[in-house]
């Protein structure tokens, strides 16, 4: 296992959400220089504290130890669907019908090519 690129992404995950070392520990029940090691890549946490940590960021394991994901979209989607939800429906909705409107551009233009 490569711990160097476990904790390179452990810690891109946290700071995605804005999570200080000592929220993800507390997160995980764990110390916080137990984070600290991992994301450093000196510590070689357990099958088990690799499961706390992917559903503490609310990630996937292979999130975690991949170098490269195959669907770096998904991590962008996912927060922006996170974004969404701390709006009320009415908001909601005009944030869907703006990306809509986006996407309809975007989409008339790529058809000029």
């Amino acid at each position: 296992m490569d711990y160097k690129t476990l904790g390179e992404n452990v810690r891109k995950y946290r700071l995605l959400l804005g999570l200080r070392q000592e929220e993800l520990a507390e997160k995980c029940h764990c110390s916080n220089s137990h984070i600290a090691h991992i994301e450093n890549g000196v510590g070689k946490p357990s099958l088990e504290m690799i499961i706390i940590i992917s559903n503490s960021l609310d990630v996937t394991v292979d999130q975690l130890l991949s170098k490269y994901y195959n669907h770096p979209e998904i991590v962008y989607l996912r927060e922006i669907a996170q974004r969404i939800e701390k709006y009320d429906v009415e908001q909601r909705i005009l944030v869907c019908e703006s990306f809509g409107n986006y996407l309809d551009t975007m989409e008339r233009f790529a058809d000029k090519d």
